[in-house]
């Protein structure tokens, strides 16, 4: 018969081949999107090369309804006799969901016995793997649950004050941009700081669309541009004559004249190609 999480004595730091089938995603990861090609791409990696790093895990139990107690970071490392001891992922979500999918039935991992949510945050933040939004919240938590000051977080993320100021005021994003924007990493943190900067929800909502109405106007002017459109080069060539005329050579010297010469007579026998086929 198999072990069984309950059956087994953990010892933090060590690394252990856990079965996939024990292990629980926790539901304070602060990541709450994966990037599907991304993670297409880590699948294709497992399959070839195995799992590289291992994950982090922690002991937690379940109540007798199946639902996982608070964690807590003073809890002894060894499970009880208990069947309904769980093991949760602190960090390496993505790679136990990938080793899944790549048909793996272990996963190394390491145990844990610390402050759960602030390894998994720093762990994530370390690999860019959140999104401006998921950062944003995740640090939030850290205050309410840790009672963090933003000096504190700031030494625990590596970044200034002032930056961890600037993050947490994500938060202050109304609720359905924050769900728009959470799985959306295209979406800069500038540019979300900058929305959030508004004084009220509304006038957030209006420049966030405002900023999308941009980004599809943008788009859409690069998609309709015509290759055979002449008009493009038209501009450039009275840009590059209006260029020309304004040119100044009292000062060059030898040289500068002599490049400006060869990079005249290269443009001349560029218009006469151009301009043959269009002659006959």
């Amino acid at each position: 018969m198999a072990d069984t999480p309950a059956s087994i004595t953990y010892e933090k730091g060590k690394l252990y081949d856990i079965n996939l089938t024990d292990l629980q995603a926790d539901p304070n990861q602060p990541r709450k999107f994966m990037d599907p090609q991304a993670l297409d791409d880590l699948t294709a990696s497992i399959t070839q090369h195995g799992v590289l790093t291992p994950i982090l895990f922690r002991i937690g139990r379940l109540t007798p309804d199946a639902s996982p107690l608070t964690p807590d970071a003073s809890s002894p490392l060894t499970p009880d006799a208990s069947p309904l001891t769980s093991l949760y992922i602190v960090a390496g979500e993505r790679r136990v969901t990938a080793a899944r999918a790549a048909g793996l039935t272990t996963i190394p991992g390491i145990l844990v016995s610390a402050n759960y949510s602030e390894i998994a945050l720093v762990e994530n933040l370390l690999r860019q793997d959140l999104t401006p939004v998921e950062e944003a919240e995740a640090l939030d938590r850290l205050v309410k649950e840790q009672n963090y000051s933003q000096e504190q977080l700031g030494v625990i993320i590596g970044k200034a004050r002032t930056t961890v100021s600037e993050i947490l005021s994500l938060n202050r994003l109304p609720q359905a941009v924050r769900d728009e924007c959470r799985g959306d990493a295209s979406i800069t943190r500038k540019t979300l700081i900058a929305i959030a900067r508004k004084k009220q929800a509304r006038a957030m909502t209006t420049a966030y669309n405002a900023y999308k109405a941009k980004l599809a106007k943008s788009k859409t002017a690069r998609t309709k541009k015509d290759p055979t459109d002449p008009q493009p080069l038209l501009d450039l060539m009275g840009k590059t004559m209006e260029k020309i005329s304004e040119v100044n050579s009292a000062s060059w010297t030898p040289d500068q004249i002599d490049r400006f010469m060869t990079a005249l007579n290269n443009l001349q026998d560029a218009i006469l190609a151009a301009q043959a086929p269009l002659l006959r």
